[in-house]
């Protein structure tokens, strides 16, 4: 059987209810298995914003696992085809299983997000860990030009070609 994957993008401007949005899309998405939130990724622009998104799941869920209904849980009954009684374990046993694999509650803002991506290939290549996500071009380029100038005093090969290039 052929599992379809979704991208979805929200855009709306500020006060149009998107947090309302995503954290129901979240909880639908997480109700599918009591594990199925260490396989979604909410990413958000802003701290507050993530922190916004993490406080409402969680508050969506002790409410739901207290028997305390309202509109997005009749939302997510409707969609997910649950009754009250099935929201209210289901949104237990999600809520005992974010708490007790909290770093694998993975809502992030998009810098931190790539900041993990860049670490991750950092182990990979085995190179240092310890680099930073810089999103002003200007300033990449002068940290790699003053990296190749710091290189070429110790680096024979690339004193070389170097050479090389600038003659050609």
């Amino acid at each position: 059987m052929h599992k379809e994957n979704k991208f979805i993008v929200y855009k709306s401007s500020a006060g149009s209810g998107k947090t309302f949005t995503l954290t129901r899309e979240y909880l639908k998405l997480a109700f599918q298995a009591p594990d199925h939130f260490k396989k979604i990724l909410a990413v958000t622009f802003t701290n507050k914003a993530t922190q916004e998104m993490k406080e409402r799941i969680l508050h969506y869920l002790f409410q739901f696992s207290r028997g305390h209904f309202d509109g997005m849980s009749v939302q997510i009954m409707q969609t997910c085809e649950l009754s009250e009684s099935q929201l209210q374990e289901k949104s237990k046993s999600l809520l005992a299983a974010i708490l007790h694999h909290f770093s694998r509650f993975s809502v992030q803002t998009i810098d931190r997000f790539f900041q993990n991506v860049m670490r991750s290939f950092a182990r990979e290549l085995s190179l240092q860990g310890d680099g930073e996500l810089l999103l002003n071009s200007d300033e990449v380029r002068d940290s790699v030009v003053d990296l190749l100038m710091e290189s070429l005093s110790t680096n024979q090969a690339l004193r070389d070609w170097m050479l090389s290039f600038s003659i050609d």
